[in-house]
């Protein structure tokens, strides 16, 4: 009996980048992937742990990964409390393009 050889993430990647259907849903959410890796850049340039960062916010770990995840969408008053816990600026803006 012989094992498949799994594919690998780039081969994958490969695949579903030619699929119709996966680049709609793909670009469908790539403002929630633009906001959780907008969080993660924050937090790591202020040299945070997810744990530091909630306790700052006033919140649990799993808050603050939820919010990385991008599996949320924050309110401004979170928005807000993250700038601050951070020591960054918020600023929220629309781009016609």
């Amino acid at each position: 009996m012989t094992k498949a050889n799994p594919q690998s993430l780039a081969d994958l990647r490969q695949g579903w980048a030619k699929d119709p259907e996966f680049q709609r849903e793909f670009a469908a959410l790539e403002d929630e992937f633009v906001m959780a890796q907008t969080f993660i850049q924050a937090r790591t340039a202020a040299g945070l742990t997810q744990a530091q960062l909630a306790e700052r916010m006033g919140a649990k770990q799993s808050y603050v990964a939820r919010l990385e995840s991008g599996r949320m969408l924050p309110s401004v008053r979170t928005l807000q409390k993250f700038a601050a816990a951070t020591g960054t600026k918020l600023r929220v803006a629309f781009d016609a393009g």
